[in-house]
């Protein structure tokens, strides 16, 4: 990373970033070797290091993921347009992100499917007495996909950046 003052590199830092954003963007290539990109909902398991999203069993993401397993991913955290007080009229764009790749495996283990639902749910503020999915539909009709996370790096610009705490350019100091 050319900013070595934006960037965050604990593993920590890193992982509360991932849990304050509510979406994933995943760059991929489809099934005819197009590059193909998706913003998807997502659950996170730092303690096995990886993603899990659901969705059909069939159609462009699973034939992606299918045809190529490795994929890169984006993650923004939190973004926002600012003014600057000390300069009229200029604005600076802040945002804390988390970029990374991995391989894409599906999930066939039913425990490890309803986990990943549950995450998720859990991610999303819906009480697991609001859902209900038996066995059979989850096997059947619900696809969980793994991003097994093999690297990861995060950068936070305009924030103040706890890796950094003495980087300039800090404007919003929200942690």
């Amino acid at each position: 990373m050319r900013r070595t003052d934006r960037e965050v590199t604990s593993p920590g830092l890193i992982w509360k970033m991932i849990n304050e954003a509510l979406f994933v963007n995943l760059a991929l290539l489809d099934a005819e070797g197009r590059l193909y990109a998706t913003t998807l909902h997502f659950s996170a398991d730092r303690e096995n290091n990886r993603l899990y999203f659901h969705g059909a069993m069939k159609g462009r993401k699973a034939e992606a993921f299918a045809r190529e397993p490795e994929v890169a991913f984006q993650i923004v955290a939190k973004a926002e347009q600012l003014h600057k007080t000390d300069r009229p009229g200029y604005h600076l764009g802040a945002y804390r992100s988390v970029m990374g790749s991995g391989k894409i495996r599906v999930v066939t283990d039913l425990a490890e499917k309803r986990k990943a639902i549950d995450l998720m749910h859990e991610r999303y503020h819906d009480p697991a007495d609001r859902y209900e999915i038996d066995d059979v539909k989850l096997e059947k009709v619900v696809a969980i996909h793994a991003l097994e996370i093999s690297e990861l790096t995060g950068k936070i610009k305009g924030y103040f950046n706890p890796d950094k705490p003495n980087a300039r350019m800090v404007v919003v100091r929200d942690w």
